[in-house]
């Protein structure tokens, strides 16, 4: 097991680390920063798009708006596990169910659970040998069409950090809100293709107290398009990127762009790419990605593999998504 002081737990180190930051000296990179690692297995494989994409499942997690931009499905389900920076050390991982069902052509409502865990730590205090912290996300979100194509959403979410023993606390939990506005068209004369225009805001709210400090959250807000171009009858080329500035804490704040591309044959197999750049010296890296998934009778299987440098400690994380739509 690894000592390490409450302070650095609480203000993210492992996560300034995880993106290198730490050849630039210390950063406040705030806390929960779980929440800004992608949720599924789509997104990371197209470098962690989502704002404009189409939604679903994982629409909670991205921008709510879009679990109404698929006309197809009336709702769905799924999970996702990665095991972050593996490469790094073993035991921290991330666990995800989102979901979301439509209550008719206008009206959807959303439930996602964020699990992050951590390995095994030596606490402080009487009684303090092995603990296991851990840090916990709740939300459930309402999409509502405003009028024909433009759609708005607002997601609650309760946030906990569960620390063990460390100390005299156990633990300390936050509130925070998402906003999110989509508006998609159709291409004149090319049929079933289109375009979309999403804006997210994501994780606004208080800070989290830990005993004698107060971290903010990773507020980001991110503006994002897409297009699903189809070609040649059984296949379709989706692109779409995101530009977004981090709000939060103000050691970090900068702006990231992440893009990418899917290409889909008769909507059964799934081929992905994409690429995240961002301000090493904020505690956000520049990776690429890639993956694939496959579709049928509504169950969905997806993977995503990260590539990134040797000083990028999330090098070689991988996603998997097990999803089932109706």
């Amino acid at each position: 097991m690894r000592r390490i002081g409450l302070g650095l737990f609480i203000i993210g180190i492992t996560f300034a680390k995880a993106y290198g930051q730490e050849d630039y000296g210390p950063v406040n990179t705030g806390a929960a920063n779980y929440l800004t690692i992608s949720a599924d297995a789509r997104s990371a494989a197209m470098g962690g798009v989502g704002v404009a994409a189409p939604g679903g499942d994982h629409a909670v997690f991205h921008n709510g708006a879009a679990a109404l931009s698929d006309v197809t499905r009336r709702g769905g389900v799924a999970y996702t596990y990665s095991p972050w920076m593996r490469d790094y050390e073993s035991g921290y991982s991330l666990h995800s169910l989102g979901s979301f069902y439509k209550i008719n052509q206008r009206n959807a409502i959303l439930l996602g659970l964020r699990y992050f865990g951590y390995p095994e730590m030596d606490g402080t205090g009487e009684d303090a040998s092995g603990i296991h912290p851990k840090e916990i996300a709740v939300e459930a979100g309402y999409a509502y069409e405003v009028i024909k194509n433009f759609s708005v959403s607002a997601t609650f979410k309760y946030l906990f950090s569960d620390m063990g023993r460390i100390g005299n606390s156990r633990g300390a939990s936050s509130v925070a809100f998402d906003l999110g506005v989509l508006y998609k068209c159709g291409i004149n004369d090319w049929e079933g293709a289109g375009w979309s225009v999403g804006l997210h805001a994501s994780n606004l709210g208080p800070k989290i107290n830990y005993l004698t400090s107060k971290e903010a959250l990773p507020a980001t807000v991110k503006v994002g398009g897409a297009a699903d171009l189809p070609f040649l009858q059984m296949h379709k080329l989706t692109l779409t990127a995101d530009l977004g500035y981090r709000l939060s804490p103000a050691d970090v704040q900068a702006l990231s762009v992440s893009a990418g591309a899917e290409y889909a044959w008769r909507e059964l197999v799934m081929l992905r790419g994409g690429y995240h750049c961002g301000d090493k010296k904020k505690g956000d890296a520049s990776y690429a990605t890639a993956g694939a998934g496959v579709e049928y009778a509504g169950v969905r299987l997806d993977f995503a593999w990260l590539f990134a440098g040797h000083e990028y400690l999330a090098r070689n994380t991988f996603w998997v998504s097990l999803g089932y739509s109706f």
